[in-house]
Protein backbone atom coordinates (compact mmCIF):
# COMPACT_ATOMS: atom_id res chain seq x y z
CA UNK A 1 0.00 0.00 0.00
CA UNK A 2 0.95 3.46 -0.47
CA UNK A 3 2.74 5.50 2.81
CA UNK A 4 3.77 2.04 3.58
CA UNK A 5 7.34 2.97 5.20
CA UNK A 6 5.83 5.90 6.95
CA UNK A 7 3.61 3.72 8.64
CA UNK A 8 5.91 0.99 9.92
CA UNK A 9 8.36 3.82 10.84
CA UNK A 10 5.37 5.29 12.92
CA UNK A 11 4.66 1.72 14.74
CA UNK A 12 8.26 1.02 14.89
CA UNK A 13 9.00 4.04 16.91
CA UNK A 14 5.81 4.10 19.25
CA UNK A 15 6.71 0.76 19.70
CA UNK A 16 9.90 1.68 20.88
CA UNK A 17 8.63 4.77 22.62
CA UNK A 18 5.63 2.77 24.65
CA UNK A 19 8.56 -0.06 25.74
CA UNK A 20 10.23 2.62 27.03
CA UNK A 21 7.45 4.20 28.70
CA UNK A 22 7.28 3.98 32.58
CA UNK A 23 2.95 4.40 32.56
CA UNK A 24 1.80 1.40 29.88
CA UNK A 25 1.37 -1.56 31.23
CA UNK A 26 3.30 -4.64 30.68
CA UNK A 27 0.90 -6.63 28.34
CA UNK A 28 1.11 -3.65 25.71
CA UNK A 29 5.08 -3.99 26.19
CA UNK A 30 5.50 -7.00 26.02
CA UNK A 31 3.76 -7.83 22.51
CA UNK A 32 5.18 -4.95 20.92
CA UNK A 33 8.46 -6.49 21.82
CA UNK A 34 7.79 -10.07 21.28
CA UNK A 35 5.47 -9.58 18.42
CA UNK A 36 6.59 -6.28 16.59
CA UNK A 37 6.48 -7.95 12.89
CA UNK A 38 2.45 -8.82 13.73
CA UNK A 39 1.97 -4.92 15.14
CA UNK A 40 3.90 -3.94 11.66
CA UNK A 41 1.28 -5.64 9.81
CA UNK A 42 -1.75 -3.72 11.82
CA UNK A 43 -0.24 -0.37 10.50
CA UNK A 44 -0.05 -0.91 7.19
CA UNK A 45 -3.75 -2.18 7.61
CA UNK A 46 -6.58 -0.15 6.72
CA UNK A 47 -9.90 0.17 8.49
CA UNK A 48 -8.70 -0.24 11.91
CA UNK A 49 -10.50 2.56 13.71
CA UNK A 50 -13.77 0.68 13.98
CA UNK A 51 -12.79 -2.35 15.14
CA UNK A 52 -10.06 -1.18 18.00
CA UNK A 53 -12.46 -1.26 21.08
CA UNK A 54 -14.52 -4.24 20.49
CA UNK A 55 -11.30 -6.07 20.21
CA UNK A 56 -9.57 -4.66 22.97
CA UNK A 57 -12.65 -5.59 25.21
CA UNK A 58 -12.42 -9.02 24.16
CA UNK A 59 -8.51 -9.68 24.49
CA UNK A 60 -8.64 -8.11 27.95
CA UNK A 61 -11.48 -10.18 29.18
CA UNK A 62 -9.74 -13.39 27.76
CA UNK A 63 -6.14 -12.56 28.52
CA UNK A 64 -5.75 -14.08 31.44
CA UNK A 65 -7.11 -17.51 30.66
CA UNK A 66 -5.04 -17.37 27.47
CA UNK A 67 -3.80 -20.64 26.44
CA UNK A 68 -0.86 -21.50 24.31
CA UNK A 69 -2.08 -21.29 20.43
CA UNK A 70 -5.19 -18.90 20.92
CA UNK A 71 -2.66 -16.18 19.27
CA UNK A 72 -3.94 -13.73 21.81
CA UNK A 73 -0.71 -12.16 22.22
CA UNK A 74 -0.22 -11.73 18.56
CA UNK A 75 -4.24 -10.37 17.84
CA UNK A 76 -3.55 -7.65 20.33
CA UNK A 77 -0.12 -6.45 18.73
CA UNK A 78 -1.91 -6.01 15.19
CA UNK A 79 -4.58 -3.81 17.20
CA UNK A 80 -1.88 -1.86 18.78
CA UNK A 81 -0.79 -1.26 15.30
CA UNK A 82 -3.84 -0.44 13.85
CA UNK A 83 -3.69 2.46 16.37
CA UNK A 84 -0.13 3.69 14.87
CA UNK A 85 -1.72 3.20 11.86
CA UNK A 86 -4.63 6.11 12.67
CA UNK A 87 -2.01 8.17 14.07
CA UNK A 88 -0.05 8.14 11.23
CA UNK A 89 -2.99 8.64 8.59
CA UNK A 90 -4.35 11.59 11.01
CA UNK A 91 -1.21 13.78 10.94
CA UNK A 92 0.06 13.15 7.30
CA UNK A 93 -3.10 12.94 5.23
CA UNK A 94 -3.88 16.60 5.87
CA UNK A 95 -0.33 17.30 4.30
CA UNK A 96 -0.69 15.32 1.28
CA UNK A 97 -4.33 17.17 0.63
CA UNK A 98 -2.74 20.60 1.72
CA UNK A 99 0.50 20.65 -0.22
CA UNK A 100 0.15 18.30 -3.30
CA UNK A 101 -3.62 17.90 -3.74
CA UNK A 102 -3.60 18.54 -6.87
CA UNK A 103 -1.38 15.50 -7.95
CA UNK A 104 -2.79 13.34 -10.23
CA UNK A 105 -1.43 10.58 -9.08
CA UNK A 106 -2.09 8.14 -6.38
CA UNK A 107 -0.25 7.96 -3.73
CA UNK A 108 0.86 11.79 -4.23
CA UNK A 109 4.33 12.87 -4.95
CA UNK A 110 4.64 13.88 -1.14
CA UNK A 111 3.85 10.81 0.20
CA UNK A 112 6.73 9.39 -1.85
CA UNK A 113 8.88 11.89 -0.88
CA UNK A 114 7.88 10.91 3.06
CA UNK A 115 8.24 7.17 2.73
CA UNK A 116 11.76 7.83 0.70
CA UNK A 117 12.92 10.23 3.68
CA UNK A 118 11.93 7.62 6.29
CA UNK A 119 13.56 4.93 4.66
CA UNK A 120 16.86 7.29 5.01
CA UNK A 121 16.58 8.66 8.23
CA UNK A 122 14.52 5.85 10.38
CA UNK A 123 15.76 2.82 8.06
CA UNK A 124 19.12 3.80 6.96
CA UNK A 125 18.85 2.96 3.84
CA UNK A 126 18.14 -0.24 4.44
CA UNK A 127 20.54 -0.84 6.37
CA UNK A 128 17.31 -1.90 9.25
CA UNK A 129 14.43 -4.17 8.85
CA UNK A 130 11.91 -4.95 7.65
CA UNK A 131 13.74 -3.48 4.81
CA UNK A 132 16.68 -4.23 3.15
CA UNK A 133 19.12 -2.13 1.41
CA UNK A 134 17.79 -3.30 -2.54
CA UNK A 135 14.41 -1.87 -1.30
CA UNK A 136 14.01 0.93 -3.57
CA UNK A 137 15.75 -0.46 -6.33
CA UNK A 138 13.64 -1.11 -9.13
CA UNK A 139 16.12 -3.26 -11.14
CA UNK A 140 17.71 -4.81 -8.55
CA UNK A 141 21.00 -4.56 -10.20
CA UNK A 142 22.98 -4.83 -6.95
CA UNK A 143 21.69 -8.40 -7.38
CA UNK A 144 24.07 -10.88 -9.97
CA UNK A 145 21.20 -12.99 -9.74
CA UNK A 146 18.01 -10.82 -10.48
CA UNK A 147 19.75 -8.97 -13.66
CA UNK A 148 19.97 -12.26 -15.25
CA UNK A 149 15.85 -12.01 -15.33
CA UNK A 150 12.93 -10.09 -16.46
CA UNK A 151 11.59 -8.13 -13.26
CA UNK A 152 8.77 -6.92 -14.43
CA UNK A 153 7.60 -10.54 -15.47
CA UNK A 154 8.54 -11.80 -12.41
CA UNK A 155 6.53 -8.86 -10.65
CA UNK A 156 3.06 -9.73 -12.47
CA UNK A 157 3.65 -13.41 -11.26
CA UNK A 158 4.57 -12.55 -7.50
CA UNK A 159 1.14 -10.28 -7.77
CA UNK A 160 -0.86 -12.83 -8.65
CA UNK A 161 0.61 -15.49 -6.00
CA UNK A 162 0.36 -12.58 -3.55
CA UNK A 163 -3.20 -12.41 -4.28
CA UNK A 164 -4.23 -15.88 -4.20
CA UNK A 165 -1.98 -15.79 -0.85
CA UNK A 166 -4.96 -13.09 0.72
CA UNK A 167 -7.48 -14.97 -0.96
CA UNK A 168 -6.36 -17.97 0.80
CA UNK A 169 -6.92 -15.80 4.66
CA UNK A 170 -10.26 -15.53 3.95
CA UNK A 171 -13.66 -17.66 4.33
CA UNK A 172 -15.87 -16.73 1.72
CA UNK A 173 -19.63 -17.95 1.75
CA UNK A 174 -21.33 -17.36 -1.53
CA UNK A 175 -24.72 -15.58 -1.38
CA UNK A 176 -27.32 -17.56 -3.12
CA UNK A 177 -29.77 -14.80 -2.93
CA UNK A 178 -27.46 -12.32 -4.76
CA UNK A 179 -24.60 -13.86 -6.60
CA UNK A 180 -24.23 -10.97 -9.02
CA UNK A 181 -23.45 -8.84 -5.52
CA UNK A 182 -21.60 -11.08 -3.73
CA UNK A 183 -19.26 -11.22 -6.82
CA UNK A 184 -19.09 -7.60 -7.01
CA UNK A 185 -18.10 -7.40 -3.20
CA UNK A 186 -15.71 -9.72 -3.80
CA UNK A 187 -13.99 -8.26 -6.92
CA UNK A 188 -14.30 -4.85 -4.88
CA UNK A 189 -12.37 -5.72 -2.17
CA UNK A 190 -9.70 -7.70 -3.78
CA UNK A 191 -6.11 -6.07 -3.52
CA UNK A 192 -5.18 -3.26 -5.64
CA UNK A 193 -1.60 -3.03 -6.92
CA UNK A 194 -1.49 0.77 -7.65
CA UNK A 195 1.84 1.54 -6.35
CA UNK A 196 4.35 2.03 -8.75
CA UNK A 197 7.73 1.45 -7.16
CA UNK A 198 9.89 3.39 -9.93
CA UNK A 199 7.96 5.91 -8.46
CA UNK A 200 10.10 5.69 -4.92
CA UNK A 201 13.26 4.37 -7.02
CA UNK A 202 13.35 7.73 -8.39
CA UNK A 203 12.82 9.91 -5.86
CA UNK A 204 15.42 7.94 -3.73
CA UNK A 205 17.98 7.89 -6.72
CA UNK A 206 17.41 11.56 -8.25
CA UNK A 207 15.10 13.65 -5.80
CA UNK A 208 13.98 16.98 -6.91
CA UNK A 209 14.60 19.75 -5.01
CA UNK A 210 11.89 21.75 -5.57
CA UNK A 211 9.67 18.54 -3.96
CA UNK A 212 12.14 18.33 -1.42
CA UNK A 213 11.85 21.96 -0.61
CA UNK A 214 8.12 21.78 -0.55
CA UNK A 215 7.27 18.28 0.77
CA UNK A 216 9.80 17.86 3.62
CA UNK A 217 11.16 21.18 4.29
CA UNK A 218 8.33 23.68 4.36
CA UNK A 219 6.23 21.42 6.11
CA UNK A 220 8.59 20.54 8.53
CA UNK A 221 8.63 17.00 8.17
CA UNK A 222 10.98 16.00 10.09
CA UNK A 223 13.46 17.71 13.02
CA UNK A 224 16.31 15.58 14.20
CA UNK A 225 16.75 17.95 17.38
CA UNK A 226 12.51 17.42 18.66
CA UNK A 227 13.19 15.32 21.79
CA UNK A 228 10.66 12.54 21.11
CA UNK A 229 12.63 11.71 17.54
CA UNK A 230 15.75 11.79 19.27
CA UNK A 231 14.54 9.64 22.51
CA UNK A 232 13.58 6.97 19.50
CA UNK A 233 16.51 7.23 17.87
CA UNK A 234 18.49 6.49 20.74
CA UNK A 235 16.56 3.90 21.85
CA UNK A 236 17.23 2.22 18.07
CA UNK A 237 20.89 2.92 18.73
CA UNK A 238 20.61 0.69 21.55
CA UNK A 239 21.65 3.91 24.00
CA UNK A 240 18.44 5.55 24.85
CA UNK A 241 18.90 9.34 25.98
CA UNK A 242 18.36 9.55 29.81
CA UNK A 243 18.18 12.94 29.83
CA UNK A 244 14.57 13.26 28.02
CA UNK A 245 11.58 12.40 29.90
CA UNK A 246 8.99 10.87 27.62
CA UNK A 247 6.39 12.73 29.03
CA UNK A 248 7.48 16.46 28.76
CA UNK A 249 9.09 14.89 24.80
CA UNK A 250 5.14 14.27 24.49
CA UNK A 251 3.97 17.40 25.57
CA UNK A 252 6.60 19.88 23.49
CA UNK A 253 5.65 17.52 20.22
CA UNK A 254 2.39 19.05 19.70
CA UNK A 255 4.17 22.18 18.22
CA UNK A 256 6.93 20.31 17.17
CA UNK A 257 7.76 18.67 13.06
CA UNK A 258 5.09 16.48 11.61
CA UNK A 259 7.12 13.35 12.13
CA UNK A 260 6.74 14.10 15.94
CA UNK A 261 3.33 15.02 16.13
CA UNK A 262 2.74 11.49 14.70
CA UNK A 263 4.79 10.14 17.28
CA UNK A 264 2.78 12.11 19.93
CA UNK A 265 -0.47 10.90 18.78
CA UNK A 266 0.95 6.76 18.36
CA UNK A 267 1.97 7.43 21.83
CA UNK A 268 -1.48 8.64 23.61
CA UNK A 269 -2.79 6.28 21.56
CA UNK A 270 -1.23 3.49 23.41
CA UNK A 271 -0.91 4.78 26.34
CA UNK A 272 -5.14 5.08 25.87
CA UNK A 273 -5.07 1.16 25.13
CA UNK A 274 -3.12 0.45 28.17
CA UNK A 275 -5.25 2.13 29.87
CA UNK A 276 -8.59 0.61 28.74
CA UNK A 277 -6.60 -2.56 28.98
CA UNK A 278 -5.91 -2.01 32.61
CA UNK A 279 -9.63 -1.13 33.39
CA UNK A 280 -8.12 2.78 34.25
CA UNK A 281 -10.39 4.19 31.35
CA UNK A 282 -13.88 3.60 30.24
CA UNK A 283 -15.48 3.07 26.64
CA UNK A 284 -15.88 6.70 26.30
CA UNK A 285 -12.73 8.14 27.41
CA UNK A 286 -10.86 5.80 25.33
CA UNK A 287 -13.04 6.83 22.27
CA UNK A 288 -11.99 10.79 23.42
CA UNK A 289 -8.47 9.86 23.59
CA UNK A 290 -8.56 8.28 19.88
CA UNK A 291 -9.80 11.58 18.89
CA UNK A 292 -13.19 10.17 18.23
CA UNK A 293 -14.84 11.54 14.67
CA UNK A 294 -11.51 13.05 13.55
CA UNK A 295 -10.62 12.28 10.10
CA UNK A 296 -7.36 12.39 8.73
CA UNK A 297 -7.89 15.20 6.30
CA UNK A 298 -7.89 19.29 5.52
Amino acid sequence: MSENITHTAVTDDCARLARHSSTICSPVKEVLGEHLEIARLGGVTRAGGRHVLSLLQRYREAWHGRQEGDLLAEKLAFVLGWLCHRAADLQMKPIFHAVDGDCPRDPTDCSVYHDVFLFRKVYGAGQYGPYVPDSLDVTAASSAATRAVQTTEVEGALRSLWQRALVGLHTFIPDEDDVDGWLERVFKMRQQFYVDIRRYAEAFANPEPDKVQRFLTDVHFYRDADPLIRLARSIQDGAPDTTIDLQAAVEVAASQSQYAQALRRGVIYLQAASDFFKRRIDEETFKDRLERGKQGVA
